[in-house]
């Protein structure tokens, strides 16, 4: 049987400030990897929803 998930710290402090800092980077600067990832995600799910819609 699986362990049961635990449940994910909450950031304080530094790390809070680091994350937070890091998010608002991404967010105006978004990292090309990751737009190259989640296009090619929705390209993906979008194969596989038309090969699924054809059964």
């Amino acid at each position: 049987m699986a362990k049961p998930i635990r449940a994910t710290p909450t950031l304080t402090g530094e790390d809070a400030e680091r994350f937070v800092k890091t998010m608002i980077r991404e967010q105006k600067n978004p990292s090309p990897n990751r737009i190259a990832t989640i296009r090619r995600v929705m390209r993906d799910f979008d194969y596989f929803d038309k090969q699924l819609a054809k059964a």
